[in-house]
């Protein structure tokens, strides 16, 4: 089981700040929102093996992966670099409006070699960076959660579900996560690659665990 959430309310959300790289902390309401969610996990893990838990080094996600951590009681956080937002570059700890003086807009929104930012990466090589790691943290015999950004998870969405980024320009898809959301990937019994939850924040005004391991995941 592949646990992917997203980090909950950061200080760039309620301070027009630009998101990307920059370093981000969680507002007290998304520290609130990822104890609510510790508080589920460890109902869920309860009598099962600990997962492995990562997380992208960037503050928001990582202070987020710590509460789950610390409340499961597993080893300490692993954090990585790769696990980051696409890069901003100077945009990073900009308002919105002071990072438009670094801002190339693209012509149709579909580009991939195509920079946002002075100093940033491109779709591809932002769909690249990610999955390379992603693919090193793949273990068939042990649950993992990530705690990252909403690109990245649309990355590794993507990825799980064997579509190139070529693909997803092409047919313009993408996938909603919301903050402190979570999406549950795995190998289902018939051998498939399923996405069991996707962007589900129903555990912030539910009690009890969330019910993950309730679905047909393959032995």
């Amino acid at each position: 089981m592949i646990l992917l959430i997203r980090h909950g309310e950061a200080d760039h959300h309620v301070k027009e700040l630009t998101g990307g790289w920059t370093d981000s902390a969680l507002t007290v309401r998304g520290q609130q929102q990822f104890q609510k969610l510790a508080d589920c996990l460890a109902g869920d893990f309860s009598g099962r093996s600990l997962p492995r838990i990562v997380s992208s080094d960037l503050r928001r996600a990582r202070t987020g992966a710590e509460i789950i951590a610390q409340k499961l009681g597993t080893d300490p956080v692993e954090c990585f670099s790769f696990l980051r937002e696409k890069n901003n570059g100077k945009a990073a700890g900009l308002n919105k409006k002071e990072a438009l003086a670094f801002y190339h807009p693209p012509v149709t929104g579909r580009e991939l070699d195509h920079v946002n930012y002075d100093g940033g990466e491109t779709r591809r090589t932002f769909y690249e960076r990610t999955i390379r790691g992603f693919r090193e943290l793949e273990e068939p015999d042990r649950d993992l959660i990530i705690v990252s950004h909403k690109g990245t998870i649309q990355n590794i969405l993507f990825a799980w579900l064997g579509l190139s980024i070529e693909e997803v320009a092409e047919k313009r898809i993408s996938f909603d996560i919301r903050p402190a959301s979570v999406t549950v990937l795995g190998m289902n019994k018939w051998g498939e690659h399923a996405v069991f939850v996707l962007n589900d924040t129903s555990y912030q005004w539910k009690k009890g665990p969330m019910g993950i391991f309730n679905f047909p995941f393959g032995a």
